[in-house]
């Protein structure tokens, strides 16, 4: 704002505004595709945690396969106890 009043002027501003936002929009829209995950915070946040945790899995030799095994068991007997 004090670019656009004081410092310079709208005729400046307006140009780097465009190429700023165009800038952004076609970053998010590269996110998109390469995630499948709307371009937001929340979006960015969840593709990030899922990389570091799929390589905290690979480096510590979790077995993914025995946990959702255990899982499943789990809510099985779990539904099975309720109703």
């Amino acid at each position: 704002m004090r670019l656009t009043f004081w410092e310079l002027s709208w005729d400046v501003m307006e140009p780097i505004c465009f190429y700023v936002t165009s800038f952004y929009f076609m970053l998010g829209y590269v996110f998109f595709l390469g995630t499948s995950r709307e371009p937001s915070f929340e979006g960015f946040f969840q593709s990030r945690f899922l990389v570091k945790q799929k390589r905290l899995i690979r480096s510590h030799g979790f077995d993914t396969e025995r946990y959702e095994q255990l899982r499943d068991d789990f809510h099985h007997d779990e539904t099975s106890i309720r109703g």
